[in-house]
């Protein structure tokens, strides 16, 4: 039996965590986190996503520092990390992507854009 590849998602919003956990439940462990601090410590205990989703607007350390922070790092640093926001700002996407981001997703999102696997680089 092949193990699913995990995902840490990193988002407050109940609503959301409520429907990517429909969305993406039955194809992959997900760790839902809510902000990047917890998302940090999980990480910090050894825990190796296969790849990470990450509200920008998060209470105690939002998305951008967490991601700022795991690309420091050499553990983490070939991670996947999409964003989801409701930032619309087109500056804001672009930064976001040349700072190494793998994609952005502006909420809402058609459920048809959120394609896990072309993210995906690596097995567990």
């Amino acid at each position: 039996m092949n193990r699913k590849h995990t995902i840490l998602i990193v988002e407050d919003d109940e609503p959301m965590r409520f429907l990517l956990d429909v969305l993406l439940k039955t194809d992959y462990e997900l760790i839902f986190k809510n902000d990047g601090l917890a998302g940090m410590k999980w990480l910090s205990k050894g825990n190796i996503p296969s790849m990470i989703v990450s509200d920008f607007n998060t209470p105690n350390m939002n998305g951008f520092d967490f991601f700022k922070s795991i690309s420091k790092s050499g553990m983490f640093s070939d991670i996947p990390f999409v964003f989801i926001s409701n930032r619309s700002e087109e500056a804001f996407k672009n930064r976001s992507l040349s700072l190494g981001a793998k994609g952005y997703l502006q909420k809402p999102f058609d459920p048809e854009q959120l394609h896990i696997t072309q993210f995906i680089e690596r097995n567990i």
